[in-house]
């Protein structure tokens, strides 16, 4: 049996996995606000961490080091997500509303994924009258630099009716290469890509760069609606909707998919990956707000692409 550990505050509760250190349920007044993944890995929410994303055949160099991922989803070829989505985490309980998770990436861990820096992660989950808060932070236990990015992959219940609004500035392709590059959005580079609801036509695993504040996810005839709000420093986003699967992820993330062989290095605003010195550590949050569906507006411009 997974162990497991529940939160709760007023009629918000949110039930929290050890093994991936994920989130099972988010539900408020009895209504789903995440859920779980009809595909695996059958999670509502988790951490991507110390890499977003792919890595393309996971392979990369950085500094002295040529590394070689194990595969970590077949029969996906590259390397995906990080690896604290499929590892055991430790609790540390706070309170009925609050609780810490962490993840050593030791020796054994780093000889069976390939990655070779060691790192801890912390992930502090909490409730309150706004919601639900995610805080993640990143320790770099090598004795040398670490490439490094963190974001989230949420799942939302995902109905003929739900809207979803968002603002940014460009749509991310990846060419021959399989390197990451941006295009505009738009005549002013702010837009909301998913104003027509681009998942109703087709699966959708769409990245778009340099976003413009909060997402707004909408269910109307629904109590309870939902604004993801990410801090500065998760600048993008993956939106995740398989047909028919019933559910939609709008994921915060750091980085651009395999940004570890972007070269030369670009600044962290262009999607590269953060460098962490021995000893440094980071830390990003992401609010889950919850607001009655009655009061909400679509803030994102209308405009789609």
């Amino acid at each position: 049996m997974v162990p497991s550990h529940c939160l709760h505050w007023e009629d918000m509760h949110v039930d929290v996995s050890l093994q991936g250190g994920a989130i099972q349920r988010f539900e408020r007044s009895g209504q789903p606000l995440m859920c779980l993944a009809s595909t695996a890995p059958y999670l509502a929410s988790f951490a991507m961490l110390p890499f977003c994303s792919r890595i393309h055949n996971g392979r990369f160099r950085y500094g002295d080091h040529d590394v070689s991922l194990a595969p970590n989803f077949p029969p996906e070829p590259h390397a995906i997500h990080g690896f604290g989505w499929q590892g055991l985490w430790r609790l540390e309980p706070q309170s009925d509303y609050a609780c810490a998770l962490v993840y050593e990436h030791d020796g054994p861990a780093s000889a069976a994924t390939g990655w070779p820096w060691l790192f801890r992660a912390t992930q502090h989950i909490a409730l309150s009258d706004l919601g639900l808060s995610l805080t993640l932070t990143l320790e770099n236990l090598s004795k040398d630099a670490m490439p490094a990015g963190m974001g989230l992959h949420p799942h939302f219940p995902l109905a003929e009716d739900t809207r979803v609004s968002m603002s940014c500035a460009a749509r991310v392709v990846m060419n021959d290469d399989f390197l990451p590059e941006t295009v505009q959005l738009g005549d002013t580079g702010k837009a909301n890509p998913l104003a027509n609801r681009p998942w109703l036509s087709r699966g959708m695993d769409d990245v778009f760069a340099h976003r413009n504040g909060s997402a707004q996810i909408i269910w109307p005839g629904q109590p309870w609606s939902l604004s993801i709000e990410p801090d500065a420093e998760l600048a993008h986003w993956i939106v995740f909707a398989p047909r028919a699967k019933g559910f939609i992820c709008i994921e915060p993330i750091s980085h651009l998919p395999n940004a570890v062989n972007m070269k030369p290095a670009n600044a962290p605003l262009t999607g590269a990956v953060k460098v962490l010195a021995p000893g440094q550590g980071w830390t990003t949050k992401t609010s889950f707000v919850t607001y009655a569906t009655a009061q909400s507006v679509l803030h994102a411009p209308s405009t789609s692409c």
